[in-house]
């Protein structure tokens, strides 16, 4: 399978992150092996190395400097895709085009001739665009720049940096654009279905069934093709945010993940991001008076169906499948003896087993600041 390279982009305090934690996620669990190209311009900015400041480059030198590491950290990203036996999956933030946004008209064809390449040829070393509007664009009571100390763009500077962002991308043979119609949470599950469709595969609706497991045969689930991940996370609830913090392990390597949703007052909206954290980040975070979900969890494919296995450190048991249509006629594994379907019972969701692991009476749940 060809490997796919897929370029998210979009304005500043667009969901760019989120929606790179989520598909990480997404895909590692159905075997992908995804490769991150982190934002050139942030990593260079976040080095020294500025259009701006005391010690400013001109901005077509810096874009000169974003364009070399930007080759170099796929061209990586290519390398490392070759070398693996399962298919994967390169997700850049932003891709050389963006620069494109940054420069004159003039100082643009001068890049293009240094690196002996044309519009064209940039845009077919993608597979897929995906541009995310910014919440500057019809959100902007959630605009914000503080989950990236390298931007300092006011709201009307970042309605342009969209627009001229989307502009350096028009005529590429898929571009996909997602506005903010609806909720962010709908905007991020636009992007993950996107991602399906560029790897024409089909697309789960999000109902999620459940079911409790009452014995399995651990022999057959290792005889099956399966992606196995041990997964520990805790929750914290400060006034209306709720911190989720996880920390997901696979093949001896590990990733911390933050989860946020915020209750906010408009149509009921609960906003939800994530963002990768650091390993001090998440036990500095972590109280010694609570306990963290445990569990072990088993990704597999049987008989055209997807399926996660949670086997949790107390015992219980879940299955869950996310289907493709409401019509799908579902084959559960010969191999699990099935309880009872736990689809529509709130006490199965992370946030209540983990109430339930550590606080016994309602009410009695402590709130920690961050």
């Amino acid at each position: 399978m060809k490997t796919k390279k897929i370029v998210l982009t979009g304005g500043p305090c667009a969901g760019k992150t989120t929606a790179l934690t989520e598909l990480e996620k997404e895909f590692t669990e159905k075997g992908y092996q995804v490769l991150m190209v982190p934002e050139a311009a942030t990593i260079l900015i976040n080095s020294g190395i500025r259009p701006f400041g005391p010690h400013k480059l001109k901005t077509v030198d810096f874009q000169r400097q974003v364009i070399k590491l930007q080759l170099t950290l796929e061209s990586l990203a290519l390398e490392t895709a070759k070398k693996t036996k399962c298919p994967s999956i390169i997700l850049c933030d932003r891709g050389i085009l963006d620069d494109k946004a940054y420069v004159t008209k003039e100082e643009w064809q001068q890049l293009l001739k240094e690196f002996d390449t044309t519009d064209l040829n940039i845009m077919n070393r993608y597979d897929s665009i995906i541009h995310l509007r910014t919440a500057a664009l019809g959100k902007e009571e959630f605009y914000t720049l503080d989950n990236n100390s390298a931007r300092t763009e006011t709201v009307d500077e970042a309605r342009q940096k969209d627009k001229d962002t989307l502009a350096s991308w028009l005529g590429h043979e898929k571009l996909k654009i997602i506005g903010n119609e609806s909720t962010f949470e709908d905007k991020i599950k636009a992007v993950v279905k996107e991602v399906y469709h560029t790897l024409s595969k089909p697309y789960p609706i999000q109902i999620q069934r459940k079911f409790i497991i009452d014995d399995i045969a651990l022999d057959d689930l290792e005889d099956n093709k399966l992606v196995k991940l041990d997964i520990e996370q805790y929750v914290i609830n400060s006034g209306n945010i709720e911190y989720t913090f996880r920390k997901t392990t696979k093949d001896n390597e590990t990733t911390y993940t933050l989860l946020t949703k915020i209750d906010t007052d408009i149509d009921n909206e609960r906003v939800r991001t994530s963002r990768k954290i650091t390993e001090e980040e998440y036990y500095q975070n972590l109280s010694e008076e609570e306990k963290p979900i445990r569990k072990t969890r088993y990704c597999f494919e049987y008989q055209n169906n997807y399926f996660r296995l949670d086997i949790f450190e107390q015992g219980l048991i879940l299955l869950e499948i996310e289907p493709t249509t409401k019509e799908e006629k579902i084959a559960l594994p010969s191999f699990l003896t099935i309880k009872e379907e736990v689809t529509n019972n709130k006490d199965y969701r992370n946030s209540s087993l983990y109430e339930r692991l550590n606080f016994k009476q309602k009410g009695s749940a402590k709130v920690r600041s961050l």
